[in-house]
């Protein structure tokens, strides 16, 4: 290249994204990751649901803001089944307090068929028709496609959240937080139940579609997908 090639130009009012394939697309500066994918893969197989962005894990509500590369991950890829396990759970609790707002849900280990052991607390375990309600209205909410916010909470405010529901473990976790190093709190907002999870979450509830709830000893399991049949639910 020489000097009388380069030539001024104005700023570009567009980012490109480069995908695994090698085909490239190009938005307004600020689209989102699930934009692009909209239009990279209209119709996937399995569902994206979260992405690498020049190699760093991020939500697909994450603003490209300059030229990137970009890889989709899916349910069959460990970081996708993480965010969505981690979303899915958030869709159980928020669901669950909606019904049975005195029940406190406690999401225990995970199994190896896919799923997570969970209980509940402050009353007796939930009986079959009860489980059915929860999971009806996890399906409501999933075809409402309600959107799930990330959202910077004053720590205080925070805290009072967590004080009314008697969640005295998060209260004891970020009580003792240096206030002024950080006085704020990032928390997921679904339908107006707030929470705290660490690690990312899917876009909207729409993404959550493979569930079930089943009764197990003194509590339940949230049976989720696993990486090898990433649509599917095992059967005994």
């Amino acid at each position: 290249m020489t000097a009388s090639e380069v030539k001024l130009a104005k700023p570009r009012e567009t980012v490109q994204i480069t995908m695994p394939d090698g085909r490239v697309f190009e938005g307004p500066i600020g689209t989102k990751i699930s934009t692009f994918l909209e239009s990279a893969y209209p119709d996937p197989e399995v569902p994206y649901i979260t992405a690498l962005v020049d190699g760093e894990l991020r939500e697909l509500t994450y603003p490209i803001e300059r030229d990137s590369v970009v890889e989709p991950l899916d349910l069959s890829q460990s970081d996708g089944v993480r965010v969505y396990r981690r979303s899915l759970a958030f869709l159980m609790v928020a669901a669950t307090h909606r019904l049975f707002p005195d029940a406190d849900i406690f999401v225990d280990h995970s199994l190896p068929f896919g799923g997570y052991f969970c209980e509940v607390r402050g009353r007796a375990p939930f009986t079959e028709a009860e489980l059915q309600r929860i999971t009806d209205e996890m399906r409501r909410m999933v075809a409402a496609d309600y959107p799930i916010l990330r959202e910077s909470i004053d720590l205080e405010q925070a805290l009072e959240i967590f004080e009314s529901r008697d969640e005295t473990d998060k209260v004891g976790v970020f009580q003792g937080r240096d206030r002024k190093r950080k006085s704020y709190l990032r928390m997921y907002s679904l339908d107006g139940y707030r929470d705290y999870f660490h690690g990312y979450m899917v876009p909207s509830t729409g993404y959550l579609r493979y569930f079930r709830l089943l009764r197990w000893e003194d509590g339940f399991i949230l049976q989720f997908p696993r990486r090898h049949q990433p649509c599917l639910l095992y059967t005994s």
